[in-house]
């Protein structure tokens, strides 16, 4: 057991909570996801696969700023890269000479699509391609089942409340609908009974391969868009992600985590004719072709290009997840316990709700003892070494058996 101290960690947190609402600007690092005294709550400064907190205590990070760093903290090449950018400048009064080189590798990488948009995050992404979807179709109503973000048009929804709850106006309801369980079969009911369903958003990852031929060839029939949010999934995934992998490509393709190893942006890739429309939807924002993320962008997609295997720790991690399917059967949890995800992002759970699942609490206990960062979710880099990924594997199968015994 590694013993740390979190004195500095825990005042930045009551000083910043009364500043910042829950003491970070985006929800998912914060700490109420946290454990007091396990967990850091604030990060100093990182390198590799490791980060420094603010009590100069060293992690193994595995969580790797929530999957948006796939290369590690800090590589030479991008380090290099985004230097020559800054000397050039990092945003102009008019388009920079880099944002079209871009687009032509995307479009070069996925070329069934003529066209590309970019954002800073991921939700504005894919709501853009509903925002076309509706306006193409001329008809509005949207259907999903996960989470795309906490705009007006999907957040109550993934919350389980209504819409009051989060300052949205009541009537947005009516526009969209959200399915949970059973969704393939639900999903395809609702898209042959509702004449002003616009658009279908889906996160491929969560379905087979079969399924999703059958919900894209209904949508397509009821002249309904298909848009992907491959916002988590993407780079994490594969070279071309989910819909690579399964050669499947939507009408609107959404990418964001992973483009960048850390820097904000997202695409929207599609044919011209659903691409170009958002210039008159007056979609824009001052930020989306800032250079400097554009820039990590090529350099990242330069480096991708040159490994034969993409994510280099797939094989790897997908014994370890091997691992823990069998010992989830070996300590007789398979009932009790789930393994879901895949090798750039898994995750072991007893419970759908992520704040009081006892094993989560279980697991992170157990991997702070060792230097190992994890709020529950497992999301590895080119940066992690054999023996820590190794090891990971092992703490966790570790934690099954101490779970199984705690509840026996």
């Amino acid at each position: 057991m590694i013993r740390k101290n979190f004195d500095k960690s825990i005042e930045w947190y009551r000083k910043c909570n009364h500043v910042i609402p829950a003491a970070c600007s985006t929800i998912a690092k914060t700490p109420s996801r946290l454990i007091e005294n396990v967990s850091p709550f604030c990060c100093s400064r990182a390198n590799g696969s490791y980060f420094i907190d603010i009590d100069e205590n060293k992690w193994l990070d595995c969580e790797m700023a929530m999957g948006t760093v796939v290369w590690g903290y800090n590589p030479p090449f991008l380090t290099e890269a985004l230097i020559r950018q800054l000397e050039k400048g990092i945003s102009f009064s008019v388009a920079g000479d880099n944002e079209y080189q871009y687009a032509e590798m995307l479009l070069k990488k996925f070329s069934c699509y003529d066209s590309v948009k970019f954002f800073k995050n991921g939700a504005d992404s894919v709501y853009a391609a509903v925002r076309a979807s509706r306006f193409l179709s001329k008809k509005n109503r949207v259907l999903s089942c996960e989470y795309h973000g906490w705009l007006d048009w999907s957040c109550f929804h993934y919350y389980g409340k209504e819409p009051q709850a989060y300052g949205i106006p009541d009537n947005t309801k009516y526009s969209s609908m959200h399915c949970e369980a059973d969704k393939e079969a639900v999903m395809k009911q609702l898209i042959a009974a509702n004449e002003e369903l616009a658009c279908v958003v889906l996160c491929p990852g969560s379905f087979l391969k079969e399924d999703l031929e059958v919900i894209i060839k209904e949508c397509h029939h009821y002249n309904i868009f298909v848009i992907f949010d491959e916002v988590t999934s993407g780079v994490r995934y594969g070279y071309k992600g989910v819909s690579g992998a399964y050669d499947l490509y939507p009408d609107y393709l959404c990418i964001s985590k992973g483009l960048t190893n850390g820097l904000p942006l997202a695409v929207c890739m599609g044919k011209r004719e659903n691409i170009l429309i958002m210039e008159e939807l007056k979609i824009s924002n001052a930020h989306s072709s800032e250079n400097l993320s554009i820039a990590a962008a090529i350099a990242c997609e330069q480096e991708m290009s040159t490994r034969p295997v993409w994510p280099t720790w797939k094989t790897q991690c997908e014994t370890v997840m091997d691992h823990i399917s069998l010992q989830i059967k070996k300590s007789n949890m398979s009932q009790k316990l789930s393994l879901k995800g895949y090798p750039g992002n898994f995750h072991v759970y007893s419970q759908n709700d992520f704040y009081t699942d006892p094993f989560r609490d279980c697991l992170i206990r157990m991997l702070s003892a060792e230097g190992i960062f994890s709020k529950g979710f497992i999301l590895f880099s080119a940066a992690h070494s054999t023996e820590a990924i190794e090891l990971t594997g092992q703490i966790i199968c570790d934690c099954i058996e101490k779970y199984a015994n705690s509840i026996d």
